[in-house]
């Protein structure tokens, strides 16, 4: 009706936009960036002690620097102010909230701590194997949160969001999105649990340990699919530092 006034839309609380849909890239780049933060710091203070193998981000970061420390620290000094930034500016025209965080990470933690159960169970009731992995034993809980960090991080990074979506993308137009979708899901996750076995710092290859890592790619890739890249990094960073605590 002409001149009617125009009716706002309700804003949705921060749970309701959490559990809306499938985070959009950009929320979930703003979501990890403390795991990104926790983990430059984490190996700074170690001396590179406890870079994860799938790590090409900090390389490159290195390399962009030329090797410089000082270089190192201003890049990331900047990325930290342009962080936050970002989020003043975000939060000032009300399209993120700082309170998005918390939603998320009790969503990540509860699939953390539901992840070992449900592939246990599904192993043993399919497969009649116990599972034998190799826990590192008695890490600093300095060490345990710079790993998982990592490993939330950087794994996601290259077997979910590249790894993935980019064996999804190649096969969309020949097999159709579903197909595509599976055949991606199943390829990434077995060169997830493959890629434990690979390198200097290796672990020995058993077969429940790969079978166990091979579902736990499926969750990840489940997760990342339905949920997000944030969601799905955060639920591995935790699982980590809970499997990581028990050595």
């Amino acid at each position: 009706m002409a001149g009617a006034p125009e009716k706002k839309r309700p804003r949705r609380g921060t749970l309701s936009q959490h559990f809306g849909g499938r985070q959009d890239p950009f929320t979930s780049a703003i979501l990890v960036f403390p795991l990104f933060v926790t983990y430059q710091l984490g190996i700074l203070s170690q001396g590179g002690r406890g870079q994860n193998g799938v790590d090409f981000v900090t390389r490159s970061l290195i390399e962009l620097c030329e090797r410089d420390l000082g270089n190192y620290l201003l890049t990331l000094g900047g990325l930290c102010l342009a962080y936050l930034a970002i989020l003043v500016i975000l939060r000032r025209r009300g399209t993120f909230s700082p309170r998005a965080f918390l939603p998320m990470l009790v969503e990540a933690s509860f699939y953390a701590a539901t992840m070992g159960t449900l592939i246990l169970f599904v192993i043993q009731r399919f497969l009649d194997i116990v599972p034998r992995l190799a826990i590192a034993s008695a890490l600093a809980p300095l060490d345990v949160v710079v790993i998982a960090a990592g490993a939330g991080l950087h794994e996601e990074l290259i077997f979910r969001l590249l790894g993935m979506g980019g064996i999804g993308w190649l096969l969309a137009g020949i097999t159709g999105r579903r197909r595509a979708w599976l055949a991606a899901l199943v390829i990434s996750s077995l060169v997830f649990s493959l890629a434990h076995h690979v390198g200097p710092a290796a672990e020995a290859f058993t077969f429940d340990a790969f079978v166990y890592r091979t579902l736990a790619g499926v969750f990840f890739a489940i997760v990342y699919q339905l949920r997000g890249f944030a969601v799905a990094a955060w639920t591995h960073a935790l699982y980590d530092v809970y499997v990581l605590s028990l050595g």
